[in-house]
């Protein structure tokens, strides 16, 4: 209440005019642009509240002998504080969001200004958002890598927890993989541009998660439908109350104050904020866990888990395949021919192959003819000589006949858990490799965890048999099925979904996973930072570490039952607020809500969905 003095009135009109078209200027604009779009929203409420009793003052001020004696009441007071109380709600809902946001910022602080260029022997220093493909960057201790690349010259260790969510330093040698952002500690290194800057997987994760950070799941959508019915009742109901007081004979000021308090006490800002800042908290909470959300749509799927579908190699294995047994028929340079079709093939058990053949003094040959078949193997074409390398599955479709030594040398690997590749010239197998993978140490603890839930779970795999159900009976997998394609996983996901009413889950490499992800509920994607830009996945596991998968569900899981319990405040505060506004209680108690205090109120139900959803920030994944 302002103090009392000469000409007070006038005073309170003078500031009363500054709060209301300074400071309430957006209450205004949002209002007649959702008008202007036929909606109503929770800015419309505000306006009509705080212009009504800025306009009823003014009238009252100006021209006091058109009301009655009893009605001359001036509301400058009452419109002023719910603007001020509605405008610290947000800016208290800002501040919480930039908490949330906390690790995007720490993102955008990685990316470095200035980077330093060689052309034609000399450094040159440039804009690091300039950087292109194919540019030589020279990068010295203490700096920050400014692009994606490859190291070609020197050795260092990188802090890269960006990425990650742990600190241990990474070596990094001559022909590995730098990404930008990550802070050189040791060495001087050169590294070759292998993307321009703008397409750095930290802009990439950047964003990633101002997209997935603008959306909503279905309940935050039901929100907003129910907040589109929800304004124009109010603002009827507003309407029903005035005129039933005034009819009930009570004086206008009486039924004004009543009709104003309704309008500003069921703002429902805090029904507005419910969802956004719960997503907004359980994605940064995510990130910093090294869990991008891409499709924060799906965290609703994660509440009621009945299966979860695994791929094998590189989800629940290391992915670090080791060639453990060869057999060779063939000459060195018709081996060569085979295995270089391995070369560039973003694969576990290609990169191995590649890696075998680097040890043992193999040359590679460029192959340009390839044609990659998902869940078999590789084809190509080389001096005239048509070249395949792939599973048993692969030479059983193209109907070349496998030789009983080379059966005899698959029987031996399958029974000792490996996973053997053939290569051959035209219609002659030549070559036969057994690979090696371990299974990941966390793979014991996430199977276990699911089967405490109550949830199934199931290993879909390309690899043979034996070495599927090795797997599936050591990690305690329900089901288990081998020798499968990419199509065959979607066929099998697709079928189940039919008649399956629980969310069904997938858990997979990301490398060729897509058509599976895309079909289940929730596509859960164990990647190398370098594949985060692939469609398939809703949720990525930055760092490959399969326990992420329990924290994203636990994390779904309170982050949902957070938002309920936000909704759950917005409802029953307006249910509650709404009939005291109105001058329910007046006829029985005597107690009346003044605007302001009803402006008070409101703001205090922003502040405590607000404050709520920050406990997202703290509570334990485990």
């Amino acid at each position: 209440m302002f103090i009392k003095f000469p000409y007070n009135e006038y005073f309170q009109f003078i500031i009363a005019s500054i709060i209301q078209f300074y400071g309430g200027y957006e209450f205004y604009k949002s209002s007649f642009m959702s008008l202007k779009n036929r909606l109503a929203d929770m800015n419309l409420l505000v306006f009509l509240g705080t212009f009504s009793a800025y306009f009823y003052s003014i009238l009252v001020l100006l021209f006091p002998s058109f009301f009655p004696e009893n009605t001359r009441h001036v509301y400058f007071e009452g419109s002023s504080a719910i603007i001020t109380f509605v405008l610290l709600g947000r800016y208290l809902e800002q501040k919480s969001k930039l908490k949330a946001t906390d690790f995007m910022k720490n993102l955008l602080s990685l990316k470095p200004t200035y980077a330093t260029i060689i052309v034609d022997g000399k450094e040159y220093q440039v804009k690091a958002e300039n950087i292109v493909k194919g540019d030589i960057i020279i990068v010295r201790p203490g700096d920050k890598i400014p692009v994606d690349g490859i190291i070609i010259e020197g050795q260092t260790e990188v802090e890269q927890s960006f990425l990650t969510g742990e600190s241990n330093l990474v070596y990094k040698k001559e022909g590995d993989e730098v990404l930008g952002g990550s802070i050189n500690k040791v060495g001087v290194i050169k590294i070759k541009a292998t993307k321009n800057a703008k397409d750095s997987v930290l802009n990439q994760i950047i964003n990633l998660l101002l997209e997935a950070q603008s959306k909503k799941p279905k309940i935050g959508q039901l929100a907003d439908r129910i907040s589109q019915v929800f304004v124009p009742s109010v603002l009827i109901f507003a309407i029903i109350v005035i005129n039933i007081w005034y009819y009930l004979g009570y004086p206008l000021n009486f039924a004004f104050t009543t009709a104003l308090a309704v309008l500003v006490i069921a703002c429902p800002c805090a029904l507005g904020l419910a969802t956004p800042i719960a997503i907004v908290n359980i994605v940064g909470r995510a990130a910093k866990e090294g869990i991008l959300i891409k499709n924060p749509e799906v965290i609703e799927n994660l509440k009621d888990i009945g299966i979860v579908i695994f791929d094998k190699t590189g989800t629940l294995t290391e992915g670090k395949f080791q060639v453990v047994d060869t057999l060779y028929k063939g000459s060195k340079e018709e081996l060569e021919m085979i295995l270089s079709l391995e070369k560039d093939i973003n694969h576990p058990i290609s990169q191995s192959i590649v890696s075998f053949m680097k040890e043992n003094g193999f040359n590679f040959v460029n192959i340009f003819q390839k044609q990659i078949l998902a869940g078999r193997g590789i084809t190509g074409i080389f001096d005239n000589k048509n070249l395949y390398v792939g599973n048993k599955k692969l030479f059983e479709e193209i109907g070349i006949n496998i030789s009983d030594e080379f059966l005899e040398f698959l029987k031996k690997n399958e029974e000792n858990g490996y996973t053997v590749i053939f290569g051959a010239v035209d219609d002659r197998i030549v070559l036969a490799l057994a690979v090696s993978d371990s299974i990941k140490k966390e793979a014991f603890e996430v199977l276990k965890w699911f089967k405490n839930k109550g949830v199934k779970t199931v290993l879909l795999t390309g690899d043979n048999e034996k070495v599927a159900k090795n797997v599936a009976k050591t990690l305690g997998i329900d089901e288990v099925y081998w020798q499968l394609t990419p199509i065959d996983k979607y066929k099998f996901i697709k079928n189940l979904k039919s008649d399956y009413e629980k969310s069904i889950v997938f858990v997979g490499d990301g490398i060729n996973d897509a058509p599976a992800m895309a079909e289940c509920d929730v596509g859960i994607a164990v990647e190398s930072a370098s594949d985060i830009t692939k469609d398939a996945g809703d949720i990525i596991l930055l760092n490959s570490n399969l326990k992420g998968v329990i924290k994203a569900v636990v994390l779904a899981e309170k982050g949902l039952k957070i938002t309920k319990q936000n909704l759950f405040w917005a409802y029953v505060y307006n249910l509650i607020g709404i009939p005291v506004a109105a001058g329910f209680l007046y006829p029985i108690f005597g107690t009346l809500l003044n605007p302001m205090y009803a402006g008070m109120a409101m703001a205090f139900s922003s502040i405590t969905v607000v404050l709520n959803a920050l406990r997202l920030r703290r509570i334990s994944l485990e």
